[in-house]
């Protein structure tokens, strides 16, 4: 579900970040909030855990495999290390194929050895790995907070539950905003299938790239400004990889340093939460030009 679709479904949850928090949780659930307070919305659920939990009927050991998938760096392999090699392979076929989950391609190419030549004894049993997605938000939620801690819904111990929740909420969030990143600049730019990039050595969190356009950029969704240090390590992965992007993009939560706004590099785009309003189409703010805004 894209956001503009979301946020018609909540016309009363107009300030961004009350939009983004219930984004992060009610995207693709069946049930609708019924508190414009998220953590009384999050508690709400507890009461329909058993109607939630039969929405996804899976054996012990893919649902182990889905909360590891929900909460580490979404690498496709991973679930091997608890499911094992052919086990972990079936699971995530049948995961894809149910549409719970897709993959974020990626962009890494195994070094191609040329005749006689052997591969460093470091890079031996390192593999290129493809990353998982959950089809929406909700979903990701469930499996990050709510199945691994079945046990204290069912003894109804909701506040000690929903403290759990407020204190990871923002590392849990931290992946929807990157999302929502990379639809802001998909609507910016009016493209498709902006994503992350990430290999052995380093990664960022949006990237696009074809004959005519490379964006590269990061999204922070901390309660500092971003500063210009962010800039600088990202132009110093450009160069690492080889990349000459068209444009450097920042998207911050809460802003950024003098030191960064009053920067004069014509190829970086800043962004911050109210940047959003681009994603907005059921508001008379929302104003868009194919020009990209410096």
């Amino acid at each position: 579900m894209k956001f503009s679709t979301f946020s018609t479904q909540y016309p009363n949850l107009k300030h961004i970040n009350t939009l983004i928090d219930f984004y992060s949780v009610f995207d693709g659930c069946f049930l609708k909030a019924k508190s414009n307070d998220i953590f009384s919305s999050i508690q709400e659920l507890f009461k329909y855990y058993e109607l939630i939990d039969k929405r996804f009927n899976f054996d012990k050991e893919t649902i182990n495999a889905l909360c590891l998938l929900a909460k580490n760096s979404r690498k496709r392999y991973s679930i091997n290390k608890i499911l094992g090699h052919f086990k972990g392979l079936s699971t995530m076929n049948k995961l894809l194929e149910s549409g719970l989950l897709k993959l974020e391609k990626s962009k890494e190419k195994k070094k191609v050895l040329k005749k006689g030549e052997k591969e460093k004894k470091e890079l031996r049993k390192y593999t290129v790995q493809d990353k998982v997605i959950f089809k929406n938000h909700f979903a990701r939620f469930f499996f990050y907070f709510l199945k691994p801690n079945e046990k204290m819904i069912k003894q109804k111990e909701y506040d000690k539950l929903l403290q759990k929740i407020k204190n990871d909420f923002t590392h849990y969030q931290s992946f929807c905003f990157e999302m929502l990143g990379k639809e802001l600049v998909e609507e910016k730019f009016k493209l498709e299938c902006v994503s992350s990039f990430w290999n052995k050595e380093l990664e960022f969190d949006l990237f696009y790239k074809d004959s005519n356009l490379t964006l590269i950029g990061e999204v922070k969704f901390t309660e500092k400004k971003s500063c210009k240090n962010i800039f600088n390590i990202l132009k110093n992965k450009a160069e690492i990889l080889g990349l000459k992007p068209d444009y450097f993009i920042l998207f911050s939560k809460n802003g950024f340093s003098t030191q960064l706004t009053k920067n004069k590099v014509q190829n970086l785009l800043l962004f911050n939460i109210n940047d959003l309003k681009l994603l907005l189409r059921d508001t008379d703010e929302r104003k868009y030009t194919k020009e990209p805004r410096f």
